[in-house]
């Protein structure tokens, strides 16, 4: 197999932007009123991702947790862009599994594949995708906009990939076999809150998604707003591990039950994470805290 033959198990997943994946370039438009939202994700196996199991599960979870980033913006995807190197030597039934899983993520999302680039000759699989949303103008959630007196809130159930994660490598844990199922989806397929996207425009006031635990996070936006933030035990307990990608936000008091009712409205359950203070740094019940999360060694 070459890189011919990689492009053209992808080229069915290409939408009209992508040229049918036959040039070296895509063609987006961006409508009057828009902007255009742009993020990229990598994902390593062995590092993101446990060693040989390289097929649906790999490409799905890559793609899904590139869009959450989309979802913490407020926008509505459009489109991705792949990068792969692909093993060598590696059986033509994992790329068929890695194609299988792009679809099934792409098709969830309506977001299509509209280019990229292939290579080989790795060791390791080592993907890329670049993702492409679209918001209203000038109505972009940052991280920098959190305001002191915020409240903070995490949305669904943080701690769920972590037990995910040994339940898809087999190590032993102890739990019950509806939370094993339950925690393996989570890992494998998280869910961005594409839902919430209309609510966090109207009310969040900084936002970003879990991604490297709820204390790294919240300390980007606090680092971001130029302000502290006072995280609350009973909901970071368990949640340094990362990898949820819930997403975590500040909205103005006032409009606190408006949001809360608004995210009930679309079944997204939000908890209380704590609250935006004066200063700088992070606090949980008021005893400082590293927010350091996971960093990749270089």
């Amino acid at each position: 197999m070459n890189e011919v033959d990689l492009i053209a198990k992808l080229r069915p997943l290409a939408g009209p932007a992508g040229l049918q994946l036959m040039d070296d370039a895509a063609l987006l438009d961006v409508p009057a009123g828009k902007q255009l939202v742009i993020s990229t994700d990598t994902m390593v196996e062995g590092v993101h991702f446990p060693a040989g199991r390289i097929g649906g599960g790999f490409s799905e979870r890559l793609l899904r947790t590139a869009l959450s980033d989309l979802a913490a913006k407020g926008a509505r995807p459009i489109a991705y862009s792949l990068n792969v190197s692909w093993p060598t030597g590696r059986d033509a039934r994992w790329l068929d599994g890695f194609v299988a899983g792009l679809r099934d993520a792409q098709s969830a999302f309506d977001c299509p594949l509209i280019g990229g680039d292939t290579t080989g000759g790795t060791a390791t699989l080592v993907a890329s995708a670049t993702v492409y949303g679209l918001v209203p103008q000038g109505k972009m959630v940052t991280r920098s906009g959190a305001r002191i007196g915020d409240r903070v809130y995490h949305t669904g159930e943080l701690g769920l990939a972590e037990i995910g994660l040994a339940v898809v490598t087999d190590r032993p844990i102890e739990v019950d076999g509806a939370m094993r199922l339950r925690a393996e989806e989570a890992y494998l397929r998280p869910e961005p809150r594409f839902v919430l996207r209309k609510v966090l425009r109207q009310y969040a006031t900084a936002c970003a998604d879990i991604s490297d635990g709820i204390v790294s996070e919240a300390g980007h936006i606090a680092a971001a707003s130029g302000v502290a933030m006072d995280l609350r035990s009973d909901v970071t307990t368990g949640a340094s591990f990362g990898d949820d990608y819930e997403l975590l936000f500040c909205i103005a008091a006032e409009d606190e039950a408006a949001m809360i009712e608004a995210a009930k409205q679309l079944g997204v359950a939000v908890t209380l994470a704590g609250e935006v203070r004066a200063g700088q740094g992070i606090t949980i019940d008021g005893t400082p805290a590293s927010p350091a999360g996971y960093r990749h060694r270089l």
